[in-house]
């Protein structure tokens, strides 16, 4: 899909400490772009969701401190 959809767009961002993924889909669920990875800072996190427009919808997977159990 082109880079400029100019309708609602809907970004997943599954962030992490060092690096982030941000991926951006239209209001049917057609990808826009590609997967994007950036630096976990606020100037990279700032320029890839530059491209998603004005207002998108957000959604962000963050967790911290994930420690496997034994035996699992």
């Amino acid at each position: 899909m082109s880079e400029s959809y100019a309708g609602r767009q809907y970004v997943g961002i599954d962030l992490h400490r060092r690096r982030t993924v941000v991926v951006r889909m239209s209001a049917d669920g057609q990808g826009l772009g590609s997967m994007v990875r950036v630096p976990s800072t606020p100037e990279a996190l700032r320029t890839a969701m530059a491209a998603a427009g004005p207002a998108p919808k957000v959604v962000i997977e963050a967790t911290y401190g994930w420690v496997r159990r034994e035996g699992a």
